[in-house]
């Protein structure tokens, strides 16, 4: 809620220095830009827009949560496994296949 109301009273005064432009010439026939005026449209508006970004990444980064684990350090978490832990596997190993039991000529 605070970015967008911080972007509005950014953007506003722009937008409103633009519409408050005098006289640009007609429909058929506007009035040239200046170099700078084109750089300050086309390139400013790319550099702008990877400045905020950056400001962005910048400012969450600084609040994301609790630092990461780097190596070395010792490990504080909850173990998390995908599928059944290795020790319960154990017990319930089922048998080895024979050679020649399986395959395309395999005996089910």
């Amino acid at each position: 809620m605070l970015t967008v109301g911080g972007l509005t009273l950014f953007t506003l005064p722009v937008f409103a220095a633009a519409a408050s432009a005098g006289e640009i010439g007609t429909k058929y026939n506007p009035d040239p830009l200046s170099a700078l005026q084109t750089w300050g449209i086309y390139g400013g508006t790319i550099v702008g827009g990877f400045l905020i970004a950056i400001l962005f990444a910048a400012w969450s980064s600084r609040k994301s949560g609790p630092a990461r684990y780097r190596p070395g350090q010792p490990w504080e978490h909850d173990e998390v496994w995908i599928g059944t832990k290795p020790e319960e596997i154990e017990g319930e190993r089922a048998e080895k296949a024979v050679p020649g039991a399986g395959g395309a000529s395999g005996n089910w």
